[in-house]
């Protein structure tokens, strides 16, 4: 899908169209440092590392997981009475005897929610001493368990992906998210402000620690929770949104301000081929006001694997996962998909000249896509469907100060539930960035999005949509000097 997730060094997810590369090479780096008057931490070489080997605790685990279930199916069934949280034995031999039915629920609560359960349901099995591939099955699990045990209504195909595939993505990246603000060589104040930062990012992974009594026991921190490279870019500014159908007449225009924070996890070429997740890219766009809401843009995409060719890392081929989230002024998309091609890294990072692109296979799993005729009661108006697309990105730097960047993204999902139909989009994105100093810039950036979606027996609808960005952009914690 157009505008994805990309990290400031812009590597094996060189995709989209909104790209940040802020910096060039691994900068190993503490978030949240040490507090003012915070207590003389031990010397590390010292402690034991009870994290670094974590046993596995499947009972705790499942109970967890089904915590999880219970909570919010205890507040909409008691407190809130739906008729959807009204289950019984019958209900459960009806999901387990009748078709699936694809759910209608509004744009956040399918692609956002659900995603973010299933987030909950994959760390109670990582934060319970399960690695990667292990705690991926829970998700699945759990979504399973949810759609035919605590729904009275048919189980939906669209939540069950979007909760178990969604689940898998956001749920490792948070992990390691929460384990970045961790330090258990940490005392005082500095290690409560950490423990509660990382709770809020993997709620799942607190209460352990809380359980464990891990919030104040000292230790050395595990090498995993730390990677090679951390990177954050702050953008603040201004955006106008145009959008036009068919005839090419404006049909709206929207001038907001919006806020764009991307993360980069890891070396974008180094690490393709580690543990899954060693790199990742995070995005989150806010703009307002508009009548979209505060988030715009939720994306988070990670590396599961990597080959090289040849001697080297120059060139390689990767795969990786993506979870998306879009809910701008001019078009609404979600889903997750994979992505399979070449990464090239184009001269010496930190050189005069370098540069990286990418040439990818985006396979949608599942796309919830905008409609321009399919409306339900509950308030879903988009179509539900697999896809295929492919990108391209390049980008290049000089001496680390000019920064330009250019990604295409071409996708065709065709509907599976909703308005019989299939729908072509693609994005061009072409930004400029200076950097003053290894933290300040400024920078403009440029995208054309379309959208061509043919309706069975119905009109096709064209609409295109221009985003234009002004923004000064700070570098987390800096880049390298």
């Amino acid at each position: 899908m157009p505008l994805r997730a990309q990290s400031p060094e812009g590597q094996g997810d060189s995709r989209s169209p909104v790209l940040h590369i802020a910096g060039p090479g691994p900068m190993p780096v503490e978030l949240l440092p040490a507090l003012p008057g915070s207590a003389a931490r031990p010397p590390r070489d010292s402690l034991a590392c009870p994290d670094c080997n974590p046993p596995i605790r499947f009972w705790a685990a499942a109970g967890e997981l089904m915590l999880i279930q219970a909570v919010p199916f205890t507040i909409n069934h008691f407190v809130r009475g739906y008729a959807w949280a009204d289950v019984s034995p019958q209900t459960w031999k009806n999901n387990l005897s009748y078709p699936w039915q694809w759910d209608d629920n509004q744009f956040l609560n399918n692609q956002f929610s659900h995603p973010y359960q299933g987030n909950l349901y994959f760390n109670a099995a990582r934060t319970n001493g399960y690695n990667f591939w292990q705690s991926a099955a829970w998700p699945f699990v759990g979504s399973a368990m949810w759609e035919i045990f605590f729904e009275a209504w048919a189980p939906a195909p669209n939540d069950f992906v979007n909760t178990s595939v969604g689940g898998v993505i956001l749920g490792e990246t948070f992990n390691r998210l929460s384990n970045l603000v961790l330090d258990n060589t940490a005392t005082g104040g500095e290690r409560a402000l950490r423990e509660v930062g990382a709770a809020l990012l993997n709620p799942v992974g607190g209460l352990n620690r809380l359980i464990r009594g891990q919030t104040r026991r000292v230790s050395a921190n595990p090498p995993s929770w730390r990677p090679s490279f951390i990177l954050g870019v702050l953008d603040l500014g201004y955006r106008r949104t145009t959008q036009s159908l068919g005839s090419g007449f404006i049909e709206s225009g929207d001038n907001q301000w919006n806020a764009t924070l991307s993360l980069s996890y890891g070396n974008p070429v180094k690490d393709l081929s580690g543990p899954p997740f060693s790199y990742f890219a995070l995005r989150a766009d806010l703009a307002g006001p508009g009548p979209t809401g505060l988030v715009n843009q939720f994306s988070a995409r990670g590396s599961l694997a990597a080959w090289p060719l040849g001697n080297g890392r120059h060139n390689q081929v990767a795969l990786s996962l993506e979870y998306d989230y879009f809910n701008n002024p001019a078009f609404v998309y979600g889903g997750q998909s994979a992505q399979f091609g070449l990464v090239t890294l184009i001269g010496k990072p930190g050189g005069n000249w370098w540069g990286q692109t990418s040439v990818l296979v985006n396979g949608v799993i599942l796309g919830a896509t905008q409609s321009d005729e399919y409306q339900s009661v509950e308030g879903r108006d988009y179509d539900y469907g697999p896809g295929l697309g492919a990108i391209g990105t390049a980008r290049v730097l000089y001496k680390n100060r000019l920064q330009g960047t250019a990604a295409y993204t071409g996708l065709w999902i065709h509907t599976l539930d909703g308005t019989d139909s299939a729908h072509y989009q693609d994005a061009l994105m072409v930004e400029g960035r200076y950097w003053a100093s290894h933290r300040i810039g400024v920078g403009v950036s440029f995208t054309a999005y379309h959208r061509h979606s043919v309706y069975s027996g119905l009109p096709s609808v064209d609409q295109q949509a221009n985003f234009v960005r002004f923004f000064l952009s700070e570098a987390l914690p800096g880049l390298p000097k």
